[in-house]
């Protein structure tokens, strides 16, 4: 009974010592960086060169949604890759630059890809990747992980263009 009891007052010192620790751990965040396009390449994967050449849909300023696959029109087809690079700042006005990022999207049909993100600043790199519908201003892909500051970081970021600058993204991590 005497050993029953101490195995009872042992689990609840150690439950109670336990739920501030998890507290902490799953305590969400959120924050915002703002990224500036330095590159981009497109990569036509169907041994068709002219195409991959002169029927770019992507440059270094800006970000477009691919067209439907199946319109005819000029733009990425399935199997099609686009690779962004970006700047990435801490401030609206980009004066205070805190690392980069790097977008690597695989197009599918109906405007959708799947995407992976790497983020990386001097607090740690972040890593997200997953489906992605490019059919408008806004592109949500889950937070899977992360080093640094942010180990086990998962939640999901949110990027869309920023109406101060013309060719800026705001990135809205929201972390738990």
């Amino acid at each position: 009974m005497r050993r029953l009891l101490l195995t009872a007052l042992a689990a609840a010192a150690a439950a109670a010592l336990a739920v501030p620790v998890a507290q902490a751990t799953t305590q969400a965040r959120s924050f915002v960086l703002y990224a500036k396009p330095t590159g981009a390449q497109f990569v036509n994967h169907a041994d068709d060169r002219e195409r991959g050449d002169f029927i770019n849909p992507f440059n270094a300023d800006t970000l477009p949604t691919p067209p439907s696959a199946n319109s005819g029109k000029k733009g990425a087809r399935a199997g099609d890759k686009g690779v962004f690079t970006l700047k990435l700042f801490a401030d609206a006005n980009l004066k205070r630059p805190v690392g980069s990022a790097v977008y690597a999207c695989t197009f599918n049909f109906a405007q959708e890809a799947v995407c992976t993100a790497t983020f990386e600043t001097s607090k740690g790199t972040m890593f997200a990747m997953g489906p992605a519908k490019l059919d408008g201003a806004t592109i949500v892909l889950p937070v899977t992980g992360g080093t640094g500051q942010y180990a086990g970081a998962h939640g999901q970021l949110t990027s869309a263009a920023a109406s101060t600058k013309q060719n800026t993204q705001l990135i809205r991590f929201r972390l738990v």
